[in-house]
């Protein structure tokens, strides 16, 4: 599989991953430009904001002004002291190596394709078709990946992979949901015995555009009715993914210091790439929030 995306992979998408705001400040936009910016990630799935300045609270407060309150992250806890205070907030996560070089990556686990989306906690009256927003701002960036190749974050259109496939797959899979378990947690998780409770169909409407789109999850998600079955539903999410990335160029976002990434997981599945942490820093900032027109009143 990994050489089939590496193939197909592309850094200019004909959806995804547009340049928005050029020159604008992302801690003081108008009504118009945050009107602009939602719209544009609505449309086009993935965006891009370049050249940003900001401190994890001023990253926070955007979204909050943004999008809404409903971001995930721990209760408050004192400032690490070997980090700068700058990139610490309630809501907003550190990924890479922000200790130095002989720290080991914290998001390795992001390294296989993912929805983000899988991560929200089970919440009275929120759907699991919210538009769950991540925005992954790079402080500090490697120079490349573990190949020698720029550093990239890959993404997948997944609005694409569903028009991509043949209409009587479209019309099987409009049939079915999965249960889903987020990446982080699916390490320790024995799928036989302990099916995560989370379902989502595979294919649903976008509460926005209303364009169809699959939403597979990652590899341990498991198809309602095959919870006894572990190994037919390993298959079948496999040879679905394999469908999809045999149908689907992976677009692969270059990253330069000061880029904000925004992402609609209901519209795009996305990995990170490895990286030599032994030799490159990288310090990331990312929050997820859920925009306030997918709660229920």
């Amino acid at each position: 599989m990994t050489s089939i995306i590496q193939q197909k992979s592309i850094q200019h998408h004909p959806r995804l991953g547009i340049e928005v705001l050029q020159g604008c400040n992302l801690t003081c936009l108008t009504d118009i430009q945050i009107h602009e910016l939602k719209t544009s990630l609505w449309e086009h799935g993935v965006i891009v904001v370049r050249q940003q300045h900001l401190s994890a609270q001023e990253l926070e407060e955007f979204a909050r002004q943004t999008f809404g309150n409903l971001m995930f992250g721990g209760p408050s806890k004192p400032l690490d002291p070997d980090i700068s205070p700058d990139l610490q907030s309630q809501y907003v996560n550190i990924l890479g190596n922000p200790k130095g070089l002989d720290q080991e990556p914290i998001e390795k686990y992001a390294w296989e394709w993912h929805h983000d989306k899988d991560r929200i906690p089970r919440i009275e009256g929120l759907e699991m078709n919210a538009l769950y927003v991540v925005m992954l701002y790079g402080v500090e960036m490697p120079g490349e990946d573990i190949h020698g190749q720029p550093h990239t974050t890959e993404f997948l259109d997944m609005v694409e992979a569903y028009n991509n496939l043949d209409p009587q797959r479209q019309q099987q899979l409009e049939q079915m949901s999965m249960y889903h378990l987020p990446p982080i947690f699916s390490k320790s998780a024995d799928v036989a015995t302990d099916v995560p409770m989370k379902v989502h169909p595979i294919v649903s409407t976008h509460q926005v555009t209303g364009k169809k789109g699959l939403y597979l999850g990652s590899d341990t998600a498991i198809p309602v009715g095959m919870e006894d079955r572990p190994e037919e539903a390993k298959h079948f999410w496999k040879d679905l993914f394999q469908t999809v990335i045999d149908r689907t160029p992976v677009f692969s976002h270059v990253w330069y210091p000061g880029d904000i990434v925004f992402w609609d997981n209901s519209q795009v599945m996305h990995r990170g790439v490895p990286y030599d942490a032994t030799q490159h820093q990288r310090i990331a900032l990312r929050l997820g929030v859920v925009d306030n027109q997918s709660i229920q009143k």
